[in-house]
């Protein structure tokens, strides 16, 4: 493992982040369950009010809280720059982001629109406090640390939480939901924030724990400001210019996806550490099915497929392909390594394994059954009567296995430590 340079002292404290982690598996198992309740009809269109449930469910519930917790462990160890008052900081943001996603999933599931307004002010408390924070950190960095994919991320996810917001807010007040806010906001939340933030965390997770050659500089430096400027124009180009001008941009967004995404592929599989793990499973699913979903957005950008069910297609291979598949791989090595280094800080230091922490076999296990759950619901979209059921149920088990793993992980570090304080203090587990 290569963690040179890093600040290690500077890490929150371990439930900062471990709570949201621990938190945001159910959020899957969640939208599983919205979906299996609906029925086949949830997956007749995206804009069913199960789907958006369902979407949110796993955009705010599952990524958010993995990304918030991602941010506040990441940037201090990496900068050597820590947040103010992470714990309360942390607890702030994770609770307004579980409040308000239960909320909005009500809300959405046809509940009274002030649901919406509620929801809007808990996000708003969560987005706040995680932008300004993070804002604030990264302005504080030496002049010889940078942090330029991270500085960028957390500008593309504030935007895209304030457009999610924005529309939270019309629907609290019965306005029709503006269309240019409607196809900005997963845009700037999926190609923006989230893509950008887990390139981020993969320049610095991939050579730590994969022996993974490091990022061409100029890569890492470049991608932020290529994807803002992508957004921005395709912003414009969406409300004052034509659709053809829209469609180019959509198209070169793609490209710019597709690239990353074979070169981050490139370097997973010309890794130092030949042998593979439950995270080299998972990323290559997600960047298998990351070039699928942004190749699919150009042929329907192109007007090359069409329909009701592409879209749905598009929806699954971004967020259960890509981003829940990535998050998940990052988790299994986060995790584990996070309580490994916490036990080295308490007393006597136990000496431990830290692939001791979660079981390989346990970790295996769900990589094969998340492939299989997104299998099982690309081919529900095609026959939901027939299959959607079993595509909900997939994803409920699919997220009570991640959240059942993690909590292995809290056991783990539980009972070591008590049997550190008991005077087994170095006793390999």
């Amino acid at each position: 493992m290569n963690a040179r340079g890093l600040a290690f002292d500077e890490a929150p404290p371990l439930a900062s982040v471990l709570r949201s982690f621990l938190w945001a598996p159910w959020f899957l198992a969640a939208a599983g369950a919205v979906l299996m309740a609906a029925g086949p009809q949830a997956l007749q269109d995206r804009y069913t009010g199960a789907m958006l449930a369902a979407t949110h469910l796993v955009t705010i519930g599952f990524l958010m809280l993995i990304v918030t917790a991602a941010v506040f462990q990441l940037v201090p160890v990496v900068s050597g720059v820590s947040f103010p008052h992470v714990a309360c900081l942390a607890l702030t943001v994770r609770w307004a982001f579980v409040l308000g996603t239960a909320l909005l999933a009500a809300a959405f599931l046809g509940g009274p629109p002030f649901l919406f307004g509620a929801a809007a002010v808990s996000l708003a408390i969560a987005v706040g406090a995680f932008t300004f924070s993070g804002a604030w950190v990264l302005w504080r960095l030496p002049s010889h640390k940078t942090m330029t994919p991270m500085s960028y991320a957390v500008t593309l996810l504030g935007v895209a939480l304030a457009f999610g917001l924005a529309m939270a807010g019309e629907r609290a007040s019965g306005a029709p939901v503006s269309a240019v806010l409607l196809s900005a906001h997963p845009l700037w939340a999926l190609a923006g924030g989230i893509f950008v933030l887990w390139a981020a965390v993969a320049a610095q997770v991939l050579p730590m724990f994969q022996g993974a050659r490091p990022w061409p500089p100029r890569v890492s430096l470049v991608l932020g400001p290529l994807i803002l400027g992508l957004l921005v124009a395709t912003l414009i180009a969406r409300a004052w210019l034509a659709a053809v001008v829209e469609s180019a941009l959509l198209v070169v967004l793609a490209a710019a996806v597709i690239a990353y995404a074979g070169l981050l592929g490139q370097r997973l599989w010309t890794r130092g550490r030949r042998r593979s793990d439950a995270m080299t499973f998972f990323w290559y699913i997600g960047l298998a099915s990351l070039i699928a979903a942004a190749a699919v957005g150009t042929l329907m950008t192109m007007g090359i497929l069409s329909g009701l069910k592409w879209p749905l297609v598009y929806g699954l291979l971004a967020l259960m392909g890509a981003a829940v598949s990535l998050m998940s791989g990052m988790l299994y090595k986060i995790v584990p390594f996070l309580v490994w280094l916490h036990l080295q800080r308490r007393p006597g230091h136990p000496s431990v394994l830290m692939t001791s922490a979660i079981g390989e076999w346990a970790m295996r296990v769900h990589a094969a059954l998340h492939l299989a759950t997104l299998g099982f619901s690309l081919a529900a979209i095609a026959w939901p009567r027939i299959l959607g059921e079993g595509a909900a149920l997939l994803w409920i088990a699919d997220g009570t296995l991640l959240g059942v793993n993690l909590l292995t992980a809290q056991l783990f570090y539980q009972r070591v430590s008590r049997a550190s304080a008991g005077g087994w203090s170095r006793a390999t587990l």
